[in-house]
């Protein structure tokens, strides 16, 4: 199985391996006001303190056992393409995510870094989200029929089980609701109720400032993600279902950046590509974890395509090739021996161009998913070469 982990790229997850520093408690503050650096500080040295001494190796342990891959970039290996081949400049996504962090203070960063670290929204989404009937998307419920209008046609259009996967709704809010945090680090930490109940009103406080926009950063949501466990039951869980999981911060960034008319259902579909793979018997792979990865994320970006092109599927026809292919070009990376690359720009756009051209080769019905896999893993030397700059339908043959 796989899950997506790697768009929050603004901060580096360091805070935990800082020296542990005592300093007095940081006084009380209304809720909303901000911190003083002084404060700020001190929060973050609160939580240093509660925080277990392995607490990066539980996380890295729990996401073994989910079979979720670490993604983390200081995890480098020898780079598998040569850099210098690929236009690598970066992206008005990858702006924008930076542009999340600026006037924030070392600090801050810190404490935002922790937080992310930490992840409670996602194990909270993952693990113990809210029932169907009170599930929205987007901060004030704006994206919810679209998302769930889009969700039903992908259901309807691929020839997978679609009924064991859940969709559920990331909220950055979640970091204010003590109650829900304290549970998701107890159940990843393995701290005490105490501890956990501390932890949470400390990242609530910090959450809680404009400089944070009072959890809607986007940086805190700035994600979506498929997840299957493979019937795996989870200590202190039990079973969980296979969900797709939609941040709010990817939404908003996405629309911030003149996307939204494809964005979030580009999005989905690339997620319900990576439910395709996990049933489908597709994520097994001999290639080196970038290629891997890089792979299984070009493929998705195809299924993801085809479904949006298809005049059975979200019918946006050839004319709008260009908005969602830009979509992928502006979400691709340039971590080239990460294992969690996504791809380059470049090639993610000539992804989402070959799935285009797929619908067209017939136009008049769905192509079984292990067909359109066929047809994908036999041109994915093309779409990952530098010297190719566009997909045709001789690439679909």
């Amino acid at each position: 199985m796989r899950t997506k982990f790697s768009w929050r790229t603004g901060v580096t997850a360091v805070a935990v391996s800082l020296a542990m520093i005592l300093t007095p408690a940081a006084p009380a503050l209304a809720a909303g006001d901000d911190l003083t650096p002084a404060q700020s500080k001190a929060l973050y040295q609160r939580i240093e303190k509660l925080l277990p001494k392995n607490a990066e190796a539980k996380l890295a342990a729990l996401r073994d056992r989910l079979n979720i891959p670490d993604t983390d970039p200081r995890d480098t290996i020898e780079a598998i393409i040569d850099p210098n081949d690929y236009v690598c400049e970066e992206t008005e996504v990858a702006g924008y995510v930076r542009e999340q962090t600026a006037g924030l203070s070392q600090t801050d960063l810190l404490n935002l870094t922790v937080i992310l670290m930490l992840d409670p929204i996602t194990y909270d989404a993952l693990f113990f989200p809210e029932p169907e009937a009170d599930r929205f998307f987007g901060a004030d419920g704006e994206y919810s029929k679209r998302i769930h209008r889009t969700f039903r046609g992908l259901k309807g259009f691929w020839d997978i089980d679609a009924n064991r996967i859940e969709l559920v709704p990331a909220h950055g809010s979640t970091l204010l609701d003590n109650d829900r945090v304290a549970r998701a680090l107890k159940l990843t930490l393995g701290v005490t109720q105490e501890a956990a109940d501390d932890l949470a009103l400390y990242i609530g406080e910090i959450v809680d400032q404009d400089k944070f926009e009072h959890g809607e950063n986007p940086l805190f949501t700035f994600n979506a993600f498929a997840f299957s466990a493979e019937g795996m039951a989870v200590p202190g869980v039990g079973e969980v279902s296979d969900k797709i999981v939609m941040g709010d911060g990817i939404l908003e960034g996405m629309k911030a950046l003149g996307m939204n008319d494809v964005a979030p259902d580009a999005i989905l579909g690339h997620e319900f590509g990576h439910h395709i793979q996990y049933q489908d018997g597709l994520t097994a792979s001999d290639l080196p974890a970038p290629e891997a990865s890089r792979r299984l994320e070009l493929m998705a970006d195809t299924f993801g395509s085809y479904f949006l092109t298809h005049a059975d599927g979200k019918d946006f026809g050839v004319r709008r090739v260009k908005d969602f292919v830009r979509m992928f070009y502006d979400l691709g990376d340039c971590e080239f021996a990460s294992a969690g690359h996504h791809g380059t720009p470049d090639q993610r756009a000539k992804a989402a161009e070959f799935g285009a051209v797929n619908s067209l080769l017939p136009p008049d019905r769905v192509l079984p998913s292990r067909t359109l896999d066929k047809r994908f893993e036999k041109a994915l030397p093309r779409i990952v070469a530098p010297d190719v700059e566009t997909m045709t339908p001789e690439d679909a043959s």
